[in-house]
């Protein structure tokens, strides 16, 4: 019986540790109101639609990478892609695939 409530007793310290970390509001954390935020971040690396920037040479390769997997007809950023990375002269496209 004795282990029973220890046990019981464990569970219920632990649930309430839980319930403070979750609930407890920590004003260390919280940015002032006079900071502004430093970054822009685009959510668009994962898109397969075309990028609506320039995109440089590093940036096709990294799309390539991301993309290795998506036919370039069916994905507008790989083919954009592609395109950028031919006229750098990076990718020789072969002729017999190619129309």
């Amino acid at each position: 019986m004795n282990a029973a409530w220890s046990a019981i007793l464990s569970l219920l310290a632990i649930t309430a540790g839980m319930v403070y970390l979750v609930l407890r509001t920590d004003g260390e954390y919280e940015r002032g109101k006079s900071a502004a935020p430093t970054h822009t971040l685009r959510a668009v690396g994962w898109t397969h639609e075309a990028p609506d920037y320039p995109v440089t040479v590093a940036h096709a390769h990294r799309i390539m990478q991301q993309h290795r997997a998506c036919d370039r007809a069916d994905c507008l950023r790989k083919h954009t892609a592609y395109q950028v990375l031919v006229e750098a002269g990076h990718i020789k496209p072969d002729s017999g695939r190619n129309p």
